[in-house]
Parts: C-alpha cells; structure tokens; sequence
C-alpha cells in the first residue's frame, strides 16, 4: 500500500495557483496522501527534517516534497511513483529571469529518466526508507565564510543521499512551473 505524504515547507503565504494545482494533483492520484504545511523550523531545512520526521512516523512509503510557489501538472504523483526509484524529481526552472534548471546533472537527458547529482526539493519523491537509512540531519546548509549560502538544503540532501549510496533521479516527462514575476 502507498501512502504518501504531501508536504510542503514555508514561512511565508502559499500562492493561490500552488493550492490549486496540488488539489488536482491529489485529485488525480488513487493513492492515500496526507497533506502538511510545515511552518515550525526558522528556515526551509529545520522544516523540511520536520516533515521528513513526520513523514517515518505515520508510516508514509513516500514523501512528496513541493514547495509554495509552484505550479504541478495533476498527474504528478503518478508519473513519479511510476519510476519505481528510491529518490526522483522533476524539471523545474529557477524563478528568476535565468531561466535554468534547478537540476546538477552530467547526464541531461530530454526523455529518459537520467542520474542527477542534485535536483530541486520543490518537486521531488523520496522514498521514506531512505530517511531511516541516511543520519540526520537529512537536510541543511554549507556556507561561505562571507555568510552565504554555498549549497541549499535541497543540494545538502542529494549530497548526503548519494554519499549514502542512494541514486538521485530526474524524471524530464514531470515538469513543474515555478512563480516569479511570472511562470518559468
């Protein structure tokens, strides 16, 4: 049995065009999917370990990690359980006027699921056995001296979990819009 947590981390307002797309997104799914808003950590990793922690402890087989400025296609759920990995994301680019992947990959690929070495948390299957197979923290930062961030939370998992001989996957067929001045 599936079962799936939906879980989203923020500290700021959802967009109106986020709720709507992950209500057809769990419209569109057979599978069981609990939904939760994590507004407990002071940044986007103390979240996302409190939904992962949340996730292993309802029992969940999956956790779906999205994020509240994003647009998801309804039958998101489906195309990525369909991939039959431990961890797989889709494409999605940054929201800003760049225009870039929010993926780190040698092995791009169009139409075929591909190796990634990072991809973005924003649109993102995890297995919940790989959290009780990895040691927290499963997400956090690596900084500059300056303060700056050198690598977000979402890089320091696929890291971690790659360290901890996990494949990160990217899925192309699954793609996310994200929300800025407009839809990237």
């Amino acid at each position: 049995m599936v079962k799936i947590l939906l879980g989203l981390p923020t500290n700021r307002l959802i967009k109106p065009k986020t709720v709507q797309s992950l209500l057809n997104v769990v419209y569109n799914t057979n599978e069981e999917v609990i939904p939760l808003v994590s507004t407990r950590g002071y940044n986007t990793a103390e979240n996302r370990n409190y939904i992962a922690t949340q996730a292993v402890k309802y029992g969940c087989t999956h956790w779906m990690m999205v994020d509240d400025d994003m647009i998801y296609e309804p039958d998101t759920i489906n195309k990525l359980l369909g991939c039959g990995v431990d961890i797989v994301g889709g494409l999605y680019k940054t929201k800003y006027e760049n225009k870039e992947y929010v993926l780190e990959s040698d092995e791009f690929n169009n139409y075929e699921m591909f190796k990634a070495k990072a991809i973005g948390g924003g649109l993102l299957l995890v297995r919940t056995d790989v959290f009780k197979n990895i040691p927290q923290p499963w997400f956090g930062y690596k900084w500059y001296k300056n303060g700056m961030v050198s690598m977000s939370n979402d890089w320091y998992f696929c890291e971690k979990a790659i360290k901890n001989n996990f494949k990160v996957w990217c899925q192309p067929n699954v793609k996310a819009k994200h929300i800025g001045l407009k839809e990237y």
